[in-house]
């Protein structure tokens, strides 16, 4: 009986963690630099059936630095970055087939992200170890092929007011940090302050929120619909704005990396990671072989030989909130005595909000949505009504993930003044955005699985 691409993709799901195919549209915009190879649109979202997978452990003998891309572009960085660049190069000269080219980099990705994958890493608990195992095997093959064991992967700290551009080693044509099908002016650019805001994300309590579970969904880790999903929506339109192809774009690997060190910088604030028990994730090795990892042999960094060269840290008055629990009824959102003593109307707030359910009934196409106290008309600018809460984001798909979302919002400055105006009682609304935060079409009710303060 001849297999058919829902089947087939059935079946291949069904014999591992990861597909072995999938079919792929071929309406892509393509960019050359006219230096290094570009993946093959036919080829980056298929990997080839492996041999059983052997597990590897991390025990790198030496610990090196990752600097920033603001660091690498100062001139005693100059050999270093072109050691960089020239082993990127390698990796996208590669021929397409070859499981540690460019073309199956973005593969091993893409192939997570198809909707036909009940185990796609960005809706549970593997998002930030996958995406650190990615990281650590790209950076061993490129280690390989340029024969510089020293060389480490480059980190974009967008949080930091100065880095709020494409940083400048990504953008001149001709070099291999270059991708032609990029944006980088418009809406969204430079980068708002309060898309790429960790505060909140680092005063996360525990790891449930900060990164998920286990299951699939409940919740998507807040990393997902914060400064991670901002970042990859101000592409919008381009490569890095598509969930499954992102990796095309060299610069995917610097953004990741600042998501990898966000996790390092909130357990280096004091939070704990999870056992993540048998959880594996599967690459292939510098040695062509594939392999697979535990979870757990992810969660020190340093025992996959890198470190940061600087950490993000949580303010004073972060450092010093702690979790109030709220009552949701629909969305008629009630603090009580004791909550309302607790918060200040100038005083940093962030509201955790788990498992948003209003993304499944709006436009597939929506990437954000903001929280409202009241009902803005359309076509209101978000951060000019009264009620704007913040921001829940994600990053755009070819096919539409009824996934709800989970979120943490900065309302410093606007919750406490809102509860004390209406006596502790706030009805909560969310409404799709464009990308310049306007409202695109009424407010509905808010739902979610619970909603939590920190103050």
């Amino acid at each position: 009986m001849p297999i058919n691409r829902r089947i087939f993709i059935r079946q291949t799901l069904s014999i591992g963690p990861v597909a072995m195919a999938f079919w792929l549209e071929r309406d892509l915009a393509w960019g050359a630099d006219g230096q290094c190879g570009l993946p093959d649109p036919s080829a980056d979202c298929t990997l080839p059936s492996p041999r059983p997978a052997q597990r590897f452990i991390p025990n790198e003998p030496k610990v090196q630095t990752r600097h920033s891309a603001l660091e690498m572009a100062a001139p005693g960085r100059a050999v270093q970055l072109k050691q960089f660049r020239d082993a990127i190069c390698l990796v996208r000269n590669l021929p397409k087939n070859d499981v540690i080219g460019w073309t199956k980099q973005v593969a091993q990705h893409c192939i997570q992200c198809d909707p036909a994958n009940t185990s796609n890493i960005h809706f549970d608990w593997q998002f930030l170890p996958w995406h650190r195992g990615l990281l650590y095997f790209l950076e061993r093959i490129l280690r390989k092929l340029s024969n510089h064991d020293d060389l480490r992967l480059v980190y974009w700290d967008w949080e930091n007011p100065g880095s709020r551009h494409l940083p400048a080693i990504y953008a001149p044509s001709g070099q291999p940090l270059y991708w032609a099908n990029r944006r980088v002016t418009g809406a969204g650019w430079p980068l708002p302050n309060g898309d790429v805001n960790v505060q909140p994300l680092l005063g996360v309590p525990n790891f449930r929120v900060f990164g998920g579970t286990a299951t699939q969904s409940k919740p998507v880790p807040a990393v997902f619909s914060g400064p991670h999903a901002n970042v990859h929506n101000a592409f919008d339109p381009g490569d890095m704005a598509d969930l499954q192809f992102s990796p095309r774009d060299p610069v995917f690997y610097a953004h990741h990396g600042n998501i990898d060190r966000l996790w390092s910088s909130w357990v280096a604030a004091g939070h704990g990671n999870p056992d993540f028990g048998d959880t594996k994730v599967f690459f292939y090795d510098e040695n062509r072989e594939w392999r697979f990892v535990l979870a757990n042999d992810l969660r020190d960094e340093t025992k996959l030989g890198y470190k940061y060269s600087s950490l993000m840290h949580r303010t004073p008055a972060a450092a010093a909130m702690r979790a109030l629990p709220l009552s949701l009824t629909a969305n008629h959102l009630a603090l009580a005595p004791q909550v309302m003593a607790s918060i200040k109307p100038s005083a940093p707030a962030f509201l955790i909000v788990e498992n948003l359910h209003n993304p499944e009934q709006a436009p597939p196409d929506t990437v954000k949505f903001g929280i409202f106290h009241g009902s803005p008309p359309v076509g209101t600018q978000s951060d000019t009504y009264k009620g704007f809460l913040g921001v829940i984001s994600r990053v755009r798909t070819r096919h539409s993930h009824p996934s709800p979302l989970s979120a943490v919002l900065d309302v410093s400055g606007k919750l406490g003044a809102l509860a004390q105006a209406n006596k502790g009682a706030l009805n909560l609304m969310a409404a799709p955005l464009d990308a310049g935060g306007k409202t695109t079409a009424p407010a509905s009710a808010v739902v979610a699985d619970s909603l939590q303060l920190i103050a």
